[in-house]
Parts: structure tokens; sequence; C-alpha cells
């Protein structure tokens, strides 16, 4: 299994593949500082990176109600940002991958795009199935769910940020990492090849926006 686009956004010293993480991988280097566990302790992300990449890219609580996303939301990519400002929303910064595309009145809730999310190798090494893994043996590991979270993730942003006006307030409010610039953005949306793209996402992304008040 291949990442979904090859293009590089930062520049990042590869290893072999196949090689234990060390301590001063340079991919880790693209995880956050620390995350929360399940019983509330703060843990550095590096030692941890797969289950750092799992909460990143949690959707526990929406896969629970995935039959009724239909009520909070249609069945269509989100809209882009500057319909949002149009529509009088306010773009606020969440960290929760379920609270990504939420909205209430005047307010969007947006999750900001991860730097390990826009790097290839980094999709090779933690997102991508690998020949040998429990999923050749006929039971799924637990890769296929979370590239399939994460690539619906970023289809999101591609229909976020369609126009360089949408690119200019991502930048502005921090969604995108400052090294990507308006170019590669582009390229990387024409690798994703996102036409045909709802077999290959999570389900909760075959929605848009969602509404906060029909969620709970």
């Amino acid at each position: 299994q291949s990442p979904p686009f090859s293009i590089s956004l930062f520049e990042v010293a590869p290893r072999s593949s196949g090689d234990a993480p060390r301590p001063h991988d340079p991919l880790l280097s693209l995880l956050p500082a620390s995350y929360r566990t399940a019983t509330d302790d703060i843990a550095a992300a590096g030692p941890h990176a797969r289950a750092c990449i799992a909460k990143a890219l949690d959707l526990q609580r929406l896969d629970m109600i995935t039959g009724w996303l239909g009520v909070a939301g249609r069945p269509m990519p989100p809209r882009p940002l500057h319909h949002q400002l149009l529509l009088s929303r306010e773009l606020f910064v969440t960290e929760q991958m379920d609270m990504h595309l939420v909205w209430t009145s005047g307010r969007l809730f947006l999750k900001p795009v991860a730097r390990f999310l826009l790097d290839p190798a980094f999709w090779a090494e933690y997102l991508c199935c690998r020949p040998g893994c429990g999923c050749s043996a006929g039971s799924e590991c637990d890769r296929p769910a979370l590239r399939r979270r994460a690539l619906g993730f970023l289809f999101s942003y591609v229909a976020l940020i369609s126009h360089e006006s949408d690119f200019s307030f991502a930048k502005d409010k921090h969604l995108l990492p400052p090294e990507v610039t308006w170019q590669a953005w582009r390229h990387l949306v024409e690798q994703l090849d996102t036409e045909p793209i709802y077999s290959r996402v999570d389900a909760r992304f075959h929605y848009g926006e969602l509404r906060l008040s029909r969620l709970s």
C-alpha cells in the first residue's frame, strides 16, 4: 500500500523502510509534543507514536452515531472557508477530530492539519499496511481505519481550501503549517485524486459540516 500522495512539503531526512523508530527519528519530529492518554496522563508523543496518532485521529464518539450523521449534516463536502465566513461563522481551532467541521451559531470548529499528515514518508511508515501485517491474513490491523480517517480529513481540507483566498484564511488561523505554500498545496490536491474518494475514507467524511445541536 502506498501513500495517497508523493509530494514532500517538509524537509525530513529519510530512514530505511522497516527500521525501528529511534529516539531522534526525524519522522517523529512531525508529531505533537505530547498527548493525553486514556487515563488523562500527559505523555511525550515520540515514544508513543502509534498511540498519539490514534488519539489525533480519534472518531469514536461519531462512530457510535454514524447512521445518524445525516440528521446533523448533508452528504456533501464542506463548503470553502470563504463561504463559511460569508455565513458569519467565526473559525475556532480544536484539536479533537470529532469536533472538526462541527458548527453552532456563529462558530465553526476546525482541526488544524497536523504536520505528520503532510509527509508521505510518515504515511508509509505509520498509515499504510505492510506485507505480512494482519490484513494479509484476513484480519484487519489498525492501519486501514487510521488511513481512512486521515485521508478523509485531508479531503475535507481539499474542500475547505479551494481558492487562494481560502488558503490565506487558513494560514491566518494557523490551520496549515507555516512552511506550506499555495503551489505546494495545489500539487498535493492534484495528487490526492479526490473525485472517486468516498470508498477510501471514513464514513464521517461522507458529510461536511455537522450541526452541534443535532449531535447531542
